[in-house]
């Protein structure tokens, strides 16, 4: 093999067998009398790929030696494996060496593709000075920094602050590390910008995306001003235009200024400020707005979510999967859901859960959803809606979930205000009890048949009859501890409708039987846990303190079931209270009132919402 080019291709297909010896052999050969860079590269990249640093260098000294100039392509693969390389702090020195070596070299000089390579190293180390050392290096001709440039520098400066914190930092230093984070980003923004408008870079989702990841992680006005950021690079508007009058629309010349002109205007009150026009140099190509995209419709839906203008999903979600034929994905529909959540939007929710393919369900888009319902309790038909969920969830994936189930309880213990209205006209206190009651039948008989599902499942008959060792157990702890806090739940609705003779006796029998096979799971699976776990506290289970936290979110107190005064209290004996909301006109809190029994509560109550 006489050609180079041959040369290259035979030791390419040695090395895919894994036979780097004897490709090393051939390439040294060859190396005597003919100019092979291409089969040293092919052995740098293998040795790189395998996580050998120092061997990979270890060849590429040994290709100048043998009189072999490197090319741009060999300096691209060094640097590129670093970023990869499991060792950050070598892979760091190494590429910046090798980096200052070609900036000091009138052969070879870097390019943007190898400063952006470097970049890479730096940020995946997370060595940001490093980093910002390596862009000082930019200029406008062959380094000149672009979208991938500028991607790769804002995600790394989120990585710096987005990363759970092991205690070495108080809450303060912190959230000044993130307000530092935030402000720098936005200058790095500004020159984005001030490029973009003079045709010397492009904008596209990713780098759009990079910038409102970061603005995320800010106060109110910094997430809400990511709508002003999708306005900017994409021209989808930030708030609906309302519709021209006659006047306006002769007196407007150019349909396209309105937009041009919003762009130009920094607002005062913005935390993205928008850089003023900037002269585009000659011959540049015209600048192009992002496309929009699923990862830009999940940065939007985060943001309305966090800044409560949820009733703008629907608006934005439309825009995005109709006028640019975005097809969302599974985080998408996600997103979505937690945006109706957090806008108490249950029936919206039920209007588009529907529309979601069931190919794309997991459980938490149903604990999403069944959760919006329950924030929804006030809403005569949020329980209806609960319904749909629950019937879609078993339409759409193989297994039920416990943990949606639950909920789905949850809502309708909550789903209640109708019922206490109808109570207090004359003579109604027993026919809306009687309603009451028939909906909480409803919600266990729903779940009878996804119960019995998992049940199967997680060999629920092994654990009443305790015949299984510690290692079995603990291969299926967690889907049990589910099934059983689900059971908890079910027997406790049981008892209350047996007991106070809400339902007819026939049924009444058979929620026995039913109620009495769940206590014997109930009972076993605590007596087992205590036996392998000593120290295991069945009052404050993992579990629970789940609940306790998505239950603070969503405004719940599992003790407002006990609260209801179509119910015996079991506590004192009595009837419960009832919870009542009043909302004032100086604020959005709600403040409820356990107006009868626990008043201890009722303080700490309050000390929480406030």
């Amino acid at each position: 093999m006489e050609d180079p080019f041959h040369i290259a291709q035979h030791v390419t297909n040695v090395l895919e067998k894994d036979h780097f010896e004897e490709a090393a052999l051939i390439t040294r050969k060859a190396s005597k009398d003919k100019k092979v860079t291409v089969s040293w590269n092919r052995l740098i990249d293998y040795q790189l790929r395998q996580g050998r640093i120092h061997a990979g260098i270890k060849l590429y000294n040994e290709m100048k030696k043998r009189a072999q100039l490197p090319n741009a392509q060999t300096y691209t693969i060094i640097f590129r494996s670093c970023a990869d390389s499991a060792h950050s702090k070598l892979a760091v020195s190494e590429a910046i060496r090798l980096y200052n070596q070609m900036l000091n070299r009138e052969r070879l000089n870097p390019n943007t593709i190898h400063m952006n390579a470097v970049v890479k190293v730096c940020a995946k180390a997370g060595d940001i000075e490093s980093m910002f050392a390596i862009l000082d290096t930019a200029n406008d001709g062959l380094r000149a920094p672009n979208n991938m440039t500028y991607t790769t520098i804002l995600n790394a400066l989120r990585a710096q602050v987005d990363k759970p914190q092991h205690g070495d930092k108080s809450e303060a230093e912190i959230k000044a590390d993130v307000k530092k984070t935030i402000d720098r980003a936005k200058a790095i923004w500004q020159e984005v910008i001030s490029r973009w408008r003079a045709g010397q870079v492009i904008i596209d989702e990713e780098l759009v995306c990079a910038m409102g990841r970061i603005l995320l992680l800010g106060k109110y006005p910094d997430v809400d001003s990511i709508r002003d950021l999708i306005e900017q690079t994409m021209q989808i508007a930030k708030d609906p235009e309302p519709p021209a009058t006659d006047k306006e629309t002769s007196t407007t010349k150019d349909a396209s200024a309105p937009a041009a002109a919003r762009e130009e205007v920094t607002s005062k009150g913005a935390a993205l400020a928008i850089q003023p026009k900037t002269t585009k140099a000659p011959g540049a190509p015209s600048r192009a707005y992002a496309r929009p995209g699923k990862n830009s419709l999940s940065l939007i839906l985060d943001a309305l979510e966090k800044t409560g203008k949820t009733t703008q999903a629907i608006r934005y979600w439309g825009i995005f999967t109709r006028n640019y034929m975005v097809m969302p994905d599974a985080e998408n529909w996600h997103r979505l859901l937690q945006a109706f959540r957090r806008g108490k939007s249950s029936a919206r929710m039920a209007a588009y859960l529907p529309n979601m393919p069931r190919t794309m369900a997991t459980p938490k888009h149903y604990r999403a959803a069944m959760r919006t319902c329950l924030r929804d309790r006030l809403n005569p038909g949020a329980f209806e809606h609960a319904t749909a969920v629950l019937e879609h969830m078993a339409a759409s994936l193989h297994l039920p979930d416990a943990h949606v189930m639950r909920v789905y309880l949850r809502v309708a213990y909550a789903c209640k205000r109708s019922f206490e209205q109808q109570s207090q006209e004359p003579g109604q206190f027993e026919t809306a009890r009687r309603a009451y009651a028939r909906q909480l039948e409803t919600a266990l008989g729903r779940l009878a048949a996804p119960y019995r599902a998992v049940a199967r499942h997680v060999q629920a008959d092994k654990v009443v009859q305790g015949r299984e060792d510690a290692e079995a157990w603990a291969r299926l702890s967690l889907p049990r501890a589910e099934l059983v806090a689900l059971a908890r739940k079910m027997i406790a609705m049981y008892d209350r409708l047996v007991q106070e003779d809400l339902v007819a006796p026939a049924t009444a029998k058979e929620m026995k039987a039913s109620r009495n096979a769940m206590n014997r799971l109930v009972v076993a699976y605590f007596d087992r846990r205590v036996q392998l776990e000593p120290n295991f506290n069945a009052d404050r289970s993992e579990i629970d303190r789940k609940d306790s936290r998505e239950n603070r979110d969503d405004e719940w107190d599992d003790r407002e079931e006990d609260a209801s005064e179509f119910f015996i209290d079991r506590r004192g004996g009595q009837r419960g209270g009832s919870f009542k909301t009043t909302t004032t006109t100086t604020t959005t809190t709600t403040n409820r009132r356990f107006t009868a029994g626990d008043e201890s509560w009722d303080r700490r109550e309050r000390r929480a919402v406030a």
